[in-house]
């Protein structure tokens, strides 16, 4: 994952809520059909052209050469300063990143190479996902606009046939794509207001705001990522209606998986089986060293946080809990699991933008024959059959959803255990 001068970090805990860019002016300069047919399986495997590295490359959009990170030898930064070349994309997650806006960035021309990304690095999941011609009629713009009409004007997915699917359980390997807007209730303390946690950072003479979350940073630094880290432990979250409703689909024997972006650990606090939780960007629950990767005691690193102690390995490197920091690869578990999207029957959007990387792609390789279900304040983008939109506050609207599922006293139940 590359820095982001516009990281925000939500209001949720989910420390990795990247909002790309949607209107680069550079876009125009790439030629996306001829990018397209340079993403092939063995330009996924190419070696940085400078230093031969394998971890973490992207590849050039304008001349199509290889080069690794910022956090390996920061052979792209170089070749973007030296040529001038400003978009690339990661061949870890897919996403974009524009050098002269200093920003990922996103459009459906990205989004449509986002999908042809996936189909090289997942293909068991996504062989049928998008064949040549349409892709090049995507890149093209070629009908776009009917299609997107017909797509509106499709067969669409009910709440009745939803409310009946779950009831009878017709659906039987429902999952979840859920991002920051699930904790919102949950209370914890934001990073954004002028009392929020991250404005409390301003005494730590950061660089920038984003390097508290940069492992070679951390690293150096361990005390100021410690610091945040206090304050997020001392604040006592409970889980939300829409935990809630993930553990009562799981109780029903209906879950199939949850792909999370937060690292908060509602969703195994409201009981969710972990071994069903797919968390993209870590958790809290275990901890390792920074520099060799030994396996620490969570309990004792939250005791060390407690008492602003720096707790060191053997080798002397620091001990971080297992959230995903900027440099580090994402979990294997998230790219291993990508392809259990194609045998879900049912999938159920909730508190993202869906502007997230590697999450931007994921919606894309649900097949056209799955319903999906967006709950969330605004429409994320999703043009398709099969779809239903339940718009408004997501508790809200869950709360509702439960009722009409008879699952009132259910949900009670699991409020009461929760403590709420």
């Amino acid at each position: 994952m590359e820095p982001v001068s516009n990281y925000i970090p939500s209001d949720s805990l989910n420390l990795f809520a990247v909002s790309p860019k949607e209107d680069c002016p550079h876009e125009d300069l790439i030629d996306f059909q001829a990018v397209a047919s340079h993403l092939v399986k063995e330009k996924l495997k190419a070696a940085c052209k400078d230093c031969n590295a394998t971890h973490e490359n992207w590849m050039c959009l304008l001349c199509y050469d290889v080069f690794c990170s910022r956090y390996s030898n920061s052979h792209m930064v170089k070749h973007n300063e030296a040529k001038g070349h400003q978009i690339a994309q990661s061949f870890a997650d897919g996403s974009f990143w524009c050098y002269s806006c200093d920003s990922y960035v996103y459009s459906k021309n990205f989004h449509t190479l986002a999908i042809k990304f996936s189909t090289i690095k997942f293909p068991e999941s996504t062989s049928d996902m998008i064949d040549t011609d349409t892709l090049a009629k995507e890149l093209s713009g070629v009908d776009a606009e009917h299609r997107a009409q017909e797509k509106d004007e499709g067969k669409g997915f009910s709440k009745k046939e939803l409310i009946q699917g779950i009831k009878e359980k017709k659906f039987k390997r429902v999952i979840f794509l859920t991002g920051a807007g699930i904790s919102v209730s949950a209370g914890i303390p934001d990073f954004r207001s002028e009392s929020g946690i991250y404005a409390q950072l301003g005494q730590c003479d950061l660089p920038y705001p984003e390097a508290i979350f940069e492992i070679a940073y951390f690293k150096e630094h361990p005390e100021t990522f410690y610091r945040l880290a206090k304050a997020i432990m001392n604040y006592k979250a409970q889980p939300t209606i829409a935990h809630n409703f993930i553990r009562m689909i799981a109780d029903e024997g209906l879950l199939l998986l949850n792909f999370t972006q937060n690292v908060d650990g509602l969703e195994a606090e409201a009981g969710v089986d972990p071994k069903l939780l797919i968390e993209a960007h870590g958790h809290l629950r275990s901890a390792h060293c920074a520099v060799c990767g030994k396996e620490y005691s969570v309990e004792d690193l939250k005791k060390h946080i407690q008492e602003e102690k720096i707790y060191r390995c053997e080798c002397s490197g620091p001990i971080k809990p297992d959230i995903i920091f900027f440099g580090e690869a994402l979990p294997q578990s998230f790219y291993e699991s990508v392809v259990k999207l194609a045998q879900g029957d049912l999938v159920i959007v909730m508190g993202t933008s869906l502007r997230v990387f590697p999450f931007a792609s994921l919606i894309g390789m649900v097949p056209a024959e799955v319903p999906i279900v967006l709950v969330n304040r605004e429409n994320t983008g999703i043009k398709r059959e099969n779809f239903l939109f339940l718009q408004g506050d997501i508790d809200e609207r869950l709360k509702g959803l439960i009722g009409e599922l008879g699952w009132n006293e259910k949900l009670n139940g699991l409020r009461g255990e929760n403590k709420l």
